[in-house]
């Protein structure tokens, strides 16, 4: 059996059933951190702890849902790396190939406490996964369409994949655990998809593996804030 995640179980342990009860402030009191926000030169946030109490300092100057974030990832750190003095630079954002692990457990923690598993699943489990649906996750947890769709890849029982290509051009994906590892994904798909909405497209445009010749997906595109752009790829059919 596996060990109950960190976060959800803070979350359990506080009485939390509903999206609406996650207030990371809160929950930082209660864990013996006090949250304020000023501007920050560099990185996104940062925590500075004494014993068993914490400052979180977040930058003012971010959108309510990226403060958010970093509040929660934060607490990862406290969780995680107590004794640490740690300056973490976009959060949630990056490639989670390309982060350090302290960085990638703080992302973790971060997306189970802002969108726990036991309050995902059920409400997902019936939807298809769709940029609607990560809107509606988006919303009703009070995330970046980024951090959510993110979550889908590891909550969704769905079979696909995403692609997020960054302003200066980088792509990175994530694929969801169920989409058939014999399908390696292609992050450079073509450049007529990035324009589109939603389509389907020739599965060789996205996946490589045998078998994909005669194969489509289906795809939608959803452009971000700061020039970042996220793909969602179906499987093969």
């Amino acid at each position: 059996m596996l060990p109950p995640d960190p976060a959800e179980q803070l979350l359990l342990d506080l009485g939390i059933t509903e999206p609406a009860e996650i207030d990371v402030e809160v929950i930082a009191c209660l864990s013996g951190a006090v949250v304020g926000y000023r501007p920050l030169p560099c990185g996104d946030a940062r925590i500075l702890g004494v014993g068993n109490k914490a400052i979180i300092t977040v930058d003012a100057g971010a959108s309510p849902a990226r403060q958010r974030f970093s509040v929660a990832h934060e607490l990862g750190h406290w969780h995680h790396h107590r004794g640490q003095r740690l300056v973490c630079h976009a959060a949630g954002q990056s490639d989670p190939a390309s982060v350090g692990g302290a960085e990638r457990e703080a992302d973790r923690y971060a997306a189970s406490l802002l969108m726990p598993r036991f309050m995902m699943t059920p409400v997902v489990a019936s939807a298809p996964m769709s940029m609607a649906l990560v809107h509606w996750v988006a919303e009703r947890f009070r995330a970046s369409l980024l951090a959510a769709m993110l979550r889908l890849v590891d909550v969704h029982a769905g079979a696909f994949a995403v692609v997020v290509e960054q302003p200066d051009g980088r792509r990175w994906f994530k694929r969801s655990a169920t989409l058939d590892r014999r399908w390696l994904v292609w992050p450079n798909g073509p450049a007529e998809c990035r324009t589109e909405d939603s389509r389907t497209c020739p599965a060789i445009d996205w996946y490589r593996g045998s078998g994909l010749s005669r194969r489509r997906v289906a795809y939608e595109v959803q452009p971000l804030g700061g020039g970042c752009t996220v793909h969602l790829i179906g499987r093969p059919i």
